[in-house]
């Protein structure tokens, strides 16, 4: 809107605004995952956090009844030393087996 104002050296024109505020940008990871790429990169990347921490998991399973196992095997070679051969290939058998699973999991 344009303003004339009258003053001793003659009419000067004032401009007078309103300042509009734009609307909010969206700057947050739902606005990048609104498009069907970004959901499905979403996706992938939530299949595959979802599938290192199975993985975790299972190392840590594995590493947990190992080391129970391999004391099971330490106090029983004490208790019964002419098993202890046998008591180790149990140990060795249990943590082989684990390791091919972590591996192919």
């Amino acid at each position: 809107m344009f303003q004339n104002t009258n003053n001793s050296r003659g009419f000067e024109t004032t401009l007078v605004s309103e300042v509009v505020p734009s609307a909010p940008t969206r700057r947050s990871l739902s606005a990048l995952f609104a498009s069907r790429a970004g959901s499905l990169m979403l996706q992938d990347a939530m299949l595959e956090a979802g599938h290192d921490r199975c993985r975790a998991l299972l190392a840590q399973s594995a590493l947990q009844n190992t080391g129970s196992i391999a004391a099971m095997a330490t106090r029983l070679s004490s208790i019964a030393p002419m098993g202890s051969e046998h008591y180790q290939a149990i140990v060795d058998a249990y943590a082989r087996n684990a390791a091919v699973q972590i591996e192919r999991w």
